[in-house]
């Protein structure tokens, strides 16, 4: 991610107290193409790297960058969800 998830949140949170539909959707746009991103690489780890990940053993390097990669891309879904329903509350009030 570009930024810190605690300065992702900072910007969630200006932006609604602005009442800044614009700045949080395209907020939002930008954390779904690094979505996106992490998506091909994911992709492409699994297609090189599958055969050596195996569930007994995930001790390893190849476990390890993937499970980084992984929380990585849950904390950014996380987000996406706080924008998404920021963006929600914004469009009905």
């Amino acid at each position: 991610m570009e930024l810190s998830k605690q300065e992702y949140l900072d910007k969630i949170s200006l932006c609604s107290a602005d009442r800044d539909l614009t700045a949080l959707i395209k907020l939002r746009n930008a954390l779904l193409g690094q979505r996106k991103v992490m998506d091909k690489w994911f992709d492409k780890y699994l297609d090189m790297f599958e055969r050596k990940m195996s569930p007994d053993e995930t001790d390893t390097p190849v476990w390890k960058l993937y499970k980084s990669k992984s929380s990585e891309y849950s904390e950014l879904n996380s987000i996406i969800t706080i924008a998404d329903a920021y963006i929600i509350k914004l469009k009905n009030v």
